[in-house]
C-alpha cells in the first residue's frame, strides 16, 4: 500500500539566506506553505502579495501554546525551521519542537543547512537540540549540505576587503551547495518522498565538492588572493568564525560526508541523497558567483 504524501507546510524563520528561497521553492511547484513570522518581523515584504498558496501569520516565537495552535488550525504536517542560531534561534527552536509535538506535527525539519555539528564544543547546540526532538518523540530531517556557495566571498572576506583571504593551505575539500538548490530540494523531497523515507532522517547533498585553493583560482585576474593564518579582523565581523571554518577545512570537516563522532570525511556519503532529486543539475560555485 502506498503512503500518504505530506500536503500542508510550514515555515518558522522566513529569512533571506534561506528561509525566503525556501518558502519561494514551495511556491514555484504550486505548494501551499504557510508562513510564521515575528510580530515585527520585515523580512515578509520581500515575500509575493498575491500568491494564493502563500499564507502569512505573525506570532510571537516564545510561546508554545500560540504556535501550537496555530499548527493545529492550518492542520500542519511538516514544520521547516530557519531560526538563526547567531540571534536567539537556540532557544526559539527549543518551544517550536515543544509546539510542534502538542499540535501533532509529524515532521520537523530544524535549522541544519550546513555540516554535520559536533557532538562537543562549539556549534553543538544544534546536535543538542537533535537529541531534544528525539527525547519528546518528534521525528526529524536533518538536512546537510556543506556551505552555501554564495557565502564564499563572506568566508574569505572577500566582501569588506576586496582580497580573497586564504588560512591555511587550502587544499582539503569540502561540500558546496548553492542556496537556490538546497531550497528547491528541500521543497521537492518534502513533497515527493513517503514519509518513511524522511522522518528521523539525515539527508546529505552536495552541489560540488571543491578546495580552498580551487575557489581561489575562480577569481584570478579579479581580486588578490592572500595567504594568512587568520581573517584580518579590523572591519571584519565575526573573522574568529570565518577563520574557524576555514580551519575546518584543513581535516574534512567542511564536507556534508564528515562525521563528528568518528572525525572521519566520506566522500561518497556526502553527495548519496542527492539522487532523491533526480535529474536535477546542481549549480556550480563558478555560476552562482559569476566566476
Amino acid at each position: 500500500m502506498s503512503e500518504t504524501l505530506f500536503k500542508s507546510f510550514a515555515i518558522v524563520g522566513a529569512g533571506p539566506h534561506i528561509g525566503i528561497p525556501i518558502v519561494n521553492a514551495f511556491l514555484a511547484i504550486g505548494a501551499p506553505i504557510l508562513v510564521i513570522a515575528r510580530p515585527t518581523s520585515t523580512n515578509t515584504s520581500a515575500l509575493p502579495d498575491d500568491d494564493p498558496n502563500l499564507k502569512v501569520v505573525r506570532v510571537d516565537y516564545t510561546s508554545a501554546s500560540e504556535i501550537s495552535a496555530i499548527l493545529r488550525e492550518n492542520k500542519v504536517d511538516v514544520l521547516i525551521s530557519t531560526v538563526s542560531f547567531f540571534s536567539g534561534g537556540i532557544a526559539a527552536q527549543d518551544v517550536l519542537a515543544d509546539a510542534a509535538k502538542e499540535a501533532g506535527v509529524k515532521l520537523f525539519v530544524p535549522s541544519e543547512f550546513g555540516v554535520s555539528p559536533p557532538v562537543t564544543g562549539p556549534g553543538r547546540e544544534k546536535h543538542d537540540f537533535a537529541v531534544y526532538a528525539k527525547s519528546i518523540g518528534l521525528p526529524t530531517l536533518r538536512v546537510y549540505n556543506g556551505l552555501f556557495h554564495d557565502f564564499v566571498p563572506w568566508l574569505t572576506a572577500v566582501t569588506e576587503t576586496g582580497k580573497l583571504h586564504l588560512v591555511s593551505k587550502g587544499k582539503m575539500p569540502g561540500s558546496f551547495t548553492a542556496i537556490s538548490d538546497v531550497a528547491g530540494y528541500v521543497a521537492h523531497i518534502l513533497t515527493t518522498q513517503p514519509p518513511s523515507r524522511l522522518l528521523d532522517v539525515e539527508v546529505r547533498i552536495e552541489g560540488q565538492r571543491a578546495t580552498l585553493a580551487e575557489i581561489s583560482a575562480l577569481y584570478k585576474g579579479s581580486v588578490p588572493v592572500v595567504h594568512c593564518d587568520a581573517i584580518p579582523t579590523e572591519g571584519v565581523p565575526l573573522a574568529d568564525v570565518r577563520t574557524a571554518f576555514q580551519q575546518r577545512f584543513e581535516f574534512g570537516g567542511v564536507s556534508s560526508g564528515w562525521n563528528p563522532e568518528t572525525e572521519s570525511d566520506d566522500a561518497e556519503l556526502a553527495s548519496k541523497d542527492n539522487s532523491l532529486w533526480e535529474g536535477h543539475r546542481w549549480l556550480t560555485i563558478g555560476e552562482v558567483l559569476g566566476l
